[in-house]
């Protein structure tokens, strides 16, 4: 698989990306962090992953927050034989197109060109091989999911001479997986679960058995039939003769019940006389009572009135009084309000005052402002012209270490493989090295010529060996490196650049501190803006400087004092006034109440003269005493008749009546049940005489016992499959220890830059790295450093991706790693990367370019 181009558009916090990748190197894709650069790794596998209209959490978690629009996403991929080109939109209007480019052009909508990319993906990605080979920010740098790779298989097949036979053995035997696989499958599923034919066969034969057991629980039910029917018979002759008696208590019980409601009649008809004479009695008594009543109303009546006009008078002898006491308050308030101006007026000079102060002590502190941020632009103005003639940053200490490492490597190359000459001057004549003249002894290394000469006496030519040229030839480029490196850092040497450097990281820190302080100062202004600010309050003060005798707080609580003071009397006044306007409203409602008052009283006087001028107190009283003399005699009668009818004791006689027709009605039920169950089973009899059940459960029997015998046969070929199964993967286990050697080369070969060329690993038959050994030291890979685990990991990725085939590789995705690696590691690392880039697609996210700047031919897009 290879990614040519990726766009998207609309993707959480993206508006627009479109990233070309080179299709075998390394692309190093870098921004700033919340870029966006791990988002584009989340939209490709969405793209490839989620249909489009999907409503999964972390679908709709990528539409853009607050906006109504879909998330974009195209992709330009190569996958097996084809080259196609993938585009969905998600969350808004979702769409899907493909355009199918190579081998064979096709374009499809919608869930067809999911389904297509699918098929595609399927037959030719390696999804375990696709997630092992990314080192992502938020995995563990451990690489995993490699034993299930089918591509990496093949490749190590080759490696180990599995797959180079021309007689096809390689093809041979994974038709002969493929096969075996393919039969297990017929019967079991992955997890050895029963499905497929075997499956069918045990289903059949159960179902078979549970039709043999119905038919067989049909004629035993037959059976049962058969013996019930006559007993069923029998109760209901004797259920017959039950009945007839039950009929016969009814009857009696219900005469009975007849005579004792006769009873119950009477005594009702008695309780209706008493209501009526307890109504009459009660009518006279409410006549007598009303005009009782009516006669205290009038007499309190009478007191009322006399009460009302004494109050009356009262109250409108308060309201003058009260009217008399508000207008001397009124008069009363006009000086005080004449001195409370007059506070007033001295106050607000005052406080005109003390804001002109307070301006004054704003453009005090504004001078000060302005003063410190002036000096401090001047301290940072030379900061910055520091950090401006100092151009060594932390690429040029990388090199140097680089440069250093290597010349004192090629140094000690040289003294090692070249022969050391003594030259000792033994007289006072002159001896001259190379033309310089010695004095004493001198020790130089025979590399390339050299002259020993005595002028005039004798010349000795030192020629070294043609391979000591070359170790010095490369001495003398990284010493001429370093003159360069050491020229352009204006320093004397390769041990000042990291003191060069961190000059200048200490003017740009300092610098950077000043920038900030002089931001706090501004507090989010400028200083045009405070000169501005410092101008207008100036121009705003007051002419007048003077200063009031009595300060703002005291002419506060002056006119405070006063305010209150008239507040209380104007309280009181409006009091005083209310009160005389309440008192009023009282004397008028109590005026209008009190005649209403004498009228309902002379209403009452008349109303009572008329009603005893029909009748008198004393026809009143006689006819309460007829009425009760005739409650007291049918209350007699009344008396008389329910004792007679609690004698018949209707309640027994109900209870017994509705007892026999309780037990007519169960009675009844049983004979429908019984005629019920006699109907149904001669039916079920006639049934299975006619519909031959017997020869159906004949049937049902051969069927079941076929079944079991084609169960028995399926049986016998799944369980010879389930054995080649796993004889043939236990087989590959046992093989597959062969292929982690290829793997452990090449991993070992890729560390040797890194770690030295000393390092070996210890691999599992999953392909785990379990330890690392350096130079004799074993350490597990657990316990190795964060940096040393992040950088292994990515090897490992690379090592994998070198040995696939290209055809079956896919992108090694690389997503900020290597933060933790030094200098010196990380140097090595970009060159391990050009190293696996040659025949793999390498694709790294980060956000420090200078990180990668030395991977060979990298191809580098900012984001």
């Amino acid at each position: 698989m290879r990614l040519h181009r990726l766009e998207i558009t609309d993707f959480k916090g993206i508006d627009h990306r479109e990233v070309s990748f080179a299709d075998t190197g390394v692309t190093v894709v870098n921004g700033a962090n919340e870029a966006g650069k791990s988002s584009m790794i989340e939209a490709l596998d969405l793209l490839l992953g989620e249909r489009a209209d999907s409503k999964k959490k972390s679908v709709k978690a990528v539409q853009p927050s607050g906006r109504d629009v879909g998330s974009e996403v195209t992709a330009e991929l190569t996958c097996g034989d084809h080259r196609f080109r993938y585009f969905k939109r998600f969350n808004s209007r979702p769409e899907t197109t493909l355009t199918i480019l190579e081998p064979r052009r096709e374009q499809l909508t919608g869930r067809a060109a999911h389904e297509r990319v699918q098929q595609i993906l399927d037959a030719s990605l390696d999804n375990a091989l696709f997630d092992a080979l990314r080192l992502l920010q938020t995995t563990d740098p451990d690489i995993g999911g490699l034993a299930d790779s089918s591509a990496l298989s093949r490749a190590l097949d080759l490696a180990v001479g599995s797959g180079q036979d021309s007689s096809g053995t390689a093809d041979d035997d994974t038709a002969l997986v493929d096969a075996v696989e393919s039969e297990y499958r017929r019967y079991f599923t992955a997890t050895g679960r029963e499905t497929g034919e075997l499956a069918t066969a045990r289903q059949a034969a159960a179902e078979a058995d549970a039709e043999v057991t119905a038919r067989r629980a049909a004629r035993d039910a037959v059976a049962e039939a058969a013996d019930e029917l006559p007993a069923v018979d029998a109760e209901l002759r004797a259920l017959t003769d039950d009945l007839l008696h039950a009929n016969e208590e009814v009857a009696s019980a219900v005469a009975a019940r007849a005579q004792a409601r006769e009873l119950v009649a009477t005594v009702e008809h008695a309780r209706t006389k008493v209501a009526q004479k307890q109504s009459a009695l009660q009518l006279v008594e409410r006549r007598r009572e009303e005009r009782t009543e009516r006669d205290r109303q009038v007499n309190e009546l009478a007191a009322r009135v006399t009460a009302d006009e004494a109050t009356l008078a009262d109250t409108v002898s308060a309201a003058e009084t009260a009217d008399r006491e508000a207008a001397e308050l009124e008069t009363s308030l006009h000086g005080s309000r004449t001195e409370r101006d007059r506070r007033r007026s001295e106050l607000d000079a005052a406080v005109a005052a003390e804001a002109a102060a307070s301006v004054r002590e704003r453009i005090e502190r504004i001078d000060r402002i302005l003063a410190e941020v002036t000096a401090a632009t001047t301290r940072r103005e030379a900061f910055d012209a520091e950090v401006a003639k100092n151009p060594v940053t932390a690429a040029e200490v990388a090199e140097a270490n680089r440069l250093s490492h290597a010349i004192t490597a090629a140094q000690a190359t040289v003294d090692a493989a070249a022969a050391l000459i003594e030259v000792t001057a033994l007289s006072d004549r002159p001896v001259e090295v190379d033309g310089a003249a010695i004095d004493g002894t001198v020790e130089l290394t025979a590399v390339g010529q050299s002259v020993v000469e005595v002028p005039g006496v004798v010349r000795v030519v030192v020629q070294g060996a043609a391979s000591t040229q070359a170790l010095a030839d490369e001495l003398a480029a990284a010493r001429r490196a370093a003159d360069v490196l050491i020229s352009r850092c204006g320093v004397a040497s390769l041990d000042e650049i990291a003191d060069r450097a961190e000059a200048r990281a200490a003017a740009g820190r300092a610098a950077t501190e000043i920038e900030t302080a002089i931001r706090r100062l501004l507090d989010g202004s400028t200083p045009e803006k405070l000169t501005a600010m410092r101008d207008q309050l100036a121009a705003a003060l007051p002419d007048d400087e003077s200063v009031p005798e009595l300060s703002a707080a005291e002419l506060r609580v002056a006119e405070r004092d006063l305010s209150d003071l008239i507040a209380k009397a104007e309280r009181t006044a409006a009091d005083r006034r209310a009160a005389a306007d309440n008192a009023r409203t009282r004397a008028e409602l109590l005026a209008a109440g009190l005649e209403r008052l004498r009228a309902d009283l002379s209403e009452g006087r008349e109303t009572l003269l008329t009603d005893r001028a029909k009748y008198s107190d004393e026809a009143l009283d006689g006819a309460v005493a007829t009425a009760r003399a005739d409650l007291d005699h049918v209350e007699g009668e009344l008396d008389a008749a329910e004792t007679e009818a609690e004698c018949a004791d209707i309640a027994r006689l109900e209870a017994v009546c509705a007892e026999a027709e309780d037990r007519v009605a169960r009675l009844r039920e049983r004979e429908r049940t019984l005629e019920n169950r006699k109907v149904a089973l001669r039916t079920q009899l006639e049934l299975f005489r006619t519909e031959n059940r017997l020869d159906e459960l004949a049937d049902a029997e051969a069927a079941a016992s076929a079944a079991h015998d084609d169960l028995r046969r399926v049986s016998e070929r799944a369980q010879g499959a389930r054995v080649l199964h796993e004889t043939l993967n236990r087989k590959r286990t046992e093989s597959r220890s062969r292929y982690v050697a290829p793997f452990t080369a090449c991993l070992e070969e890729l560390a040797a830059p890194v770690f030295g060329e000393s390092v070996r690993f210890e691999v599992d038959d999953d392909f785990t790295i379990t330890s690392r050994t350096l130079d004799g030291t074993t350490v597990p890979v657990s316990d190795l450093s964060g940096g040393a685990r992040e950088q292994l990991g990515l090897i490992a990725r690379l090592a994998c991706a070198r040995i696939v085939d290209a055809a079956d590789g896919v992108p090694v995705i690389v997503d900020d790693a290597l933060g933790y690696s030094d200098p010196d590691r990380l140097a090595s690392m970009t060159a391990v990367l050009g190293q696996a880039a040659t025949s793999a697609q390498i694709i790294v996210l980060t956000c420090d370019p200078d990180r990668y700047a030395l991977v060979p031919d990298a191809t580098t897009i900012a984001v």
